[in-house]
């Protein structure tokens, strides 16, 4: 502590000053101004200035000890109301998963690029998960230590900014599992024939899926007021968000992105799967007393929209070799039926809701490879 005597028309006051160092390494002044310099002033000076310090330490939330734990639960805390539901709940899945990797009982000051570095290390190379999850993993990772830099808890994070992760060579398994995205004509076929045996209304909805190439988030949230018979298209205004507190209510939100919204064509068998659900949804609201009418197309015996975890586990009842079947499967079949007829990439893009190419890409690329190979084989056999 030291002392600044200043003296104006007033008289003389004397301001006490210290300096001090923030838990993150930064440094600041605080000062406090008394009539006195007596053995007695700077004694309660002293006292005064460090409650001050404490003050501002307490105010930041700046504990030497905050683990990097704590500060991902405040800055979940402080994310959940920029993002959608389903946003954070993906937020809350990937933080689970860094701490598999991360003590959380270390504090964040100590949590060095090497530990986060090995995390995603052993999560793309020794797990064997995707490379855009490991990536997430880092990104997530990322957004902790920028809040923390801005709570003041710590002060550079430039070598946690710096890590990345090389991707791995395109190996054979690669291969099997780009085209294991998207099932063949025959693949469909016998999927859609084994569900028509278990749960007929979910064969049509996942037939309807394979034709327009709608999300499921999407083809749930559809109503009968996004459905123009006349000019047979469906408008795409909303997803159906599937993890809210109240789970009694249903949540209608918003599209993944502004490319989301968007007009579907639909063909003859759209128009007819359609027609059929609507028909059968009323004769269920006119029969049965359990049905609640709530305006959604691809409902349940009650009237509520599907459960995705539902459709799920009607799905793997049915066995494809070598395929994994989820709902999204059948997204990606009609990017590869569409690349198939060879309808251009943009006009695929703007029909599935695509902004970035990369996914419809790496579809489109693999069948139309595959349509070249058998171009090849054909003319092989002919000349044989």
């Amino acid at each position: 502590m030291w002392v600044e005597t200043l003296t104006n028309s007033k008289g003389t006051r004397y301001k006490y000053c210290e300096r001090y160092e923030l838990p993150n390494g930064d440094t600041r002044k605080v000062s406090i101004t008394l009539n006195s310099n007596s053995a007695y002033a700077r004694k309660q000076a002293n006292i005064e200035l460090q409650n001050k310090i404490k003050d501002v330490i307490k105010e930041l939330h700046l504990d030497p000890n905050i683990t990097m734990y704590e500060v991902a639960q405040l800055w979940l805390e402080h994310t959940e109301p920029t993002v959608k539901i389903s946003t954070h709940l993906h937020h809350k899945l990937y933080i689970k998963k860094i701490f598999t990797y991360i003590d959380t009982s270390i504090p964040i000051v100590k949590v060095t690029p090497i530990m986060i570095e090995n995390m995603a290390y052993s999560v793309y190379y020794k797990e064997g998960l995707s490379y855009s999850y490991a990536k997430s993993l880092l990104t997530i990772t990322r957004a902790i230590f920028k809040h923390a830099k801005r709570r003041r808890l710590i002060k550079d994070i430039h070598e946690i900014e710096d890590i990345t992760i090389k991707k791995k060579p395109f190996s054979h398994t690669d291969i099997a599992k780009k085209k294991n995205k998207f099932l063949d004509a025959g693949e469909l076929k016998s999927v859609l024939a084994q569900l028509t045996k278990i749960a007929p209304r979910i064969a049509l909805l996942i037939e309807f899926m394979s034709l327009t190439g709608l999300r499921i988030g999407e083809l749930l949230a559809l109503r009968y007021c996004d459905y123009d018979k006349e000019k047979a298209t469906i408008n795409i205004n909303g997803t159906l968000q599937y993890y809210y507190k109240n789970g009694s209510d249903i949540k209608r939100g918003t599209p993944k992105n502004i490319y989301s919204v968007r007009d579907v064509t639909l063909d003859t068998r759209c128009v007819k799967i359609l027609n059929s659900i609507i028909t059968d949804n009323k004769r269920q609201s006119l029969w049965f007393k359990g049905y609640e009418e709530q305006g959604y197309i691809f409902t349940a015996k009650r009237g509520n929209p599907y459960d995705m975890q539902y459709i799920n586990k009607i799905l793997k009842q049915v066995h494809i070799e070598g395929k994994h079947l989820t709902t999204h499967i059948f997204r990606h079949t009609h990017i590869s039926i569409l690349a198939e007829l060879g309808v251009p990439l943009k006009a695929i893009m703007q029909r599935v809701g695509h902004n970035d190419p990369a996914t419809t890409l790496s579809i489109y690329t693999h069948v139309t490879q595959q349509m070249k190979d058998d171009i090849v084989e054909k003319l092989n056999s002919r000349n044989s």
